[in-house]
């Protein structure tokens, strides 16, 4: 039986929040020095950031009651014990 525990995907999902915060500074930082900082970009800018902002708080409030040492079954041998 192949099993991993449930923290793994809690990684794989801070991987992507950093590499996710990387990309959102550079684009800000990008629009500053480019001097394109108008209001649309300003708008959706904001927009972009409140989005992500209540995107992680609603992940955050739910992912507060997950048992993380939870194992999760990749592979078990026993499913194909009665195929044949």
């Amino acid at each position: 039986m192949f099993t991993i525990p449930l923290y793994i995907f809690l990684f794989v999902y801070l991987l992507y929040l950093c590499v996710f915060a990387v990309f959102s500074v550079i684009n800000f930082y990008h629009i500053i020095t480019t001097g394109s900082f108008s209001f649309a970009s300003f708008c959706i800018s904001f927009f972009i950031f409140a989005l992500a902002v209540l995107t992680f708080y609603f992940t955050y409030s739910n992912l507060l009651d997950i048992n993380w040492q939870t194992r999760i079954i990749i592979f078990n041998g026993e499913w194909f014990q009665n195929i044949f």
